[in-house]
């Protein structure tokens, strides 16, 4: 039978958890906060603020590059804050410049300096920074474990990349779930990297795609999914970078179970380009990218599914601008190219984001976006929260509420993402994703990424 909820229950909470989330906001500014840490403020107070920041930076990343892994493309929900964070740390920069000019012999001051600017990628300056600390103090830990971890980006790397997906599509029109969609993969991956955001690599994919249909009991396709790729990322200018991924895709039978069945192989040619700036109080990215649709082709005929083996091409632009203390607006606008029987449409989205002073690590978001071409309003709630539980542990979780004019439909979206430091060399990033819906659809989707990277030389 069909899930029935009220709406008006639902709306009536997500309303008043906006309320409360916004009358318990504490807004403290970027600017306060660096002028509390004058020569007479306690250096835990620092300390944890640059924690905090150096937190948000690395949870972001590692979100960042498990989404350009699967689509090429990064949502306003995973880039909010670039313009709050980075303009903390240029002030915080800053702040550590003129209190080395008053104590150039402090070797802690210029340690906290080389953290700075190890977080906004300035390996090179981090460096210089780290040195001099140690040249004033060879017993000064923080620096001499900066300038380990730049070294050790600066290595031969291996990765192995896993993901999986399982997705059961509902039909609302028979009240029935119509399919159930399985994909897994294997990445290997061997990389040269010669710091933040300069890196080549090479590598090979091993997956599979299967669709099994709850209608008949049967198979409506099993693939197995090949391509070697190439990929590259490298700084153009101070505060613009540029990454490239390109793959050559080939599918076929994996076994003769499926319904629909490719004659011989099939070939796409996939990847991305994306270009990213980041300024003080404003962020913008631009972004093409060719995938294979995820949609399968419908026959509604013979109530089954086959394989959409086409490419769909996402062009857009997106940024976000810092406009008050711990504010961002952010808002983006794609065009969505189908290689099948779809029309092409536009997409536009827009975000506000706010973080807590009051608990530092937490985030809420107000997101809103249209298809031109299906005339569908997405409005959404996004919460999250990162810590430190471990020293060498970084989790985040994260709540979506999303709904959906046209389906009429609540969307019920967690998220959570772990990166364990478990030795210098050796690092394990794993995402885990579990949706919901309920009223109109009730699709549900599970997927998990897990990345285990090793620097070796």
């Amino acid at each position: 039978m069909k899930t029935t909820i009220s709406q008006s229950q639902v709306f009536t909470h997500f309303c008043l958890l906006i309320v409360f989330s916004f009358l318990t906001a504490l807004p403290v500014s970027a600017e306060s906060s660096v002028s509390q840490n004058n020569d007479t403020a306690s250096a835990e107070t620092e300390s944890s603020l640059m924690q905090q920041i150096k937190l948000f930076f690395h949870i972001g990343d590692t979100t960042r590059e498990l989404n350009m892994e699967q689509s090429g493309i990064n949502g306003l929900n995973d880039t909010a804050g670039q313009s709050v964070g980075r303009k903390q740390l240029l002030l915080l920069k800053e702040d550590y410049r003129e209190k080395i000019e008053n104590s150039p012999d402090n070797d802690g001051l210029w340690a906290g300096l080389g953290s700075i600017l190890e977080t906004l990628g300035n390996d090179d300056q981090a460096m210089a920074a780290y040195e001099k600390a140690i040249q004033l103090n060879p017993d000064n830990q923080p620096a001499r474990q900066g300038m380990s971890r730049i070294r050790s980006s600066r290595r031969v790397l291996a990765r192995v990349y896993y993901y999986f997906q399982h997705e059961k599509e509902y039909a609302p029109t028979i009240e029935h779930d119509l399919a159930t969609w399985e994909e897994q993969a294997v990445t290997t991956q061997v990389s040269k990297s010669w710091g933040h955001g300069k890196s080549m690599g090479i590598g090979w994919l091993e997956g599979t795609i299967y669709q099994k249909n709850e209608l008949y009991g049967d198979v409506d396709f099993s693939l197995k999914r090949q391509a070697p790729f190439f990929q590259f990322s490298w700084p153009l200018l101070d505060n613009l970078a540029m990454a490239l991924r390109i793959r050559d895709e080939k599918f076929t039978n994996n076994d003769n179970s499926g319904y629909y069945k490719v004659n011989g192989s099939e070939h796409i040619m996939t990847g991305y380009l994306a270009l990213s700036y980041r300024g003080s109080g404003f962020w913008a990215d631009m972004n093409y990218s060719r995938e294979r649709e995820p949609d399968p082709v419908y026959d509604t005929a013979d109530q089954r599914s086959a394989l959409n083996i086409e490419v769909k091409q996402l062009s857009g632009i997106s940024g976000g601008y810092g406009f008050a203390d711990n504010w961002e607006i952010g808002s983006s606008l794609y065009y969505e190219q189908y290689g099948s029987t779809r029309k092409d449409q536009w997409n536009p989205n827009i975000q506000l984001s706010h973080w807590f002073s009051g608990l530092p690590g937490a985030r809420i978001s107000l997101g809103y976006g249209y298809y031109t071409d299906e005339h569908e309003n997405i409005v959404n709630m996004t919460s999250s929260y990162q810590w430190n539980p471990l020293e060498r542990l970084q989790l985040r979780v994260e709540y979506q509420l999303e709904y959906s004019g046209n389906e009429d439909s609540w969307l019920n979206q967690g998220d959570i993402v772990m990166s364990w430091k478990i030795v210098d060399r050796l690092s394990l990033v794993v995402r885990t994703d579990y949706s919901r819906e309920y009223g109109g659809d009730e699709d549900n989707n599970f997927y998990t990424q897990a990345s285990l990277n090793w620097a070796f030389f």
